[in-house]
């Protein structure tokens, strides 16, 4: 069962760095697409991301040096960014009764030395 990052609306997007695609030419499609896709199917689907892609494209034609005239995220992926106050349900309790390790710190050599 997977995190359902496509149906969590209030996550930040974030770029998927771990695919093994090759760059993208003007329709969208791969231009290595026979080799991309055999070395993509090793990859398990949490690592390779999803296959929507954000691009934002220039006044520039997709000519000669197209893949450099657009800023293309490829994959780029929703991951799940929790609230602070998630943490609080089980944080707080652990922070009040956590033990005071303050106050053996200072004989520890004393114990530690006999320790076998």
């Amino acid at each position: 069962m997977g995190f359902g990052w496509r149906q969590r609306a209030y996550c930040a997007p974030m770029p998927s760095c771990f695919s093994v695609e090759g760059p993208l030419d003007s329709s969208g499609a791969s231009l290595g697409a026979s080799a991309a896709s055999g070395s993509s199917s090793l990859l398990p689907a949490s690592v390779r991301g999803s296959s929507e892609t954000f691009s934002v494209s220039t006044s520039l034609s997709q000519g000669l040096l197209g893949c450099m005239n657009s800023s293309t995220l490829p994959n780029s992926d929703i991951f799940f960014l929790p609230k602070p106050s998630n943490f609080l349900r089980w944080g707080l309790p652990v922070l009040v009764f956590l033990p005071n390790l303050t106050l053996f710190t200072r004989s520890w050599p004393f114990y530690a030395s006999k320790a076998s």
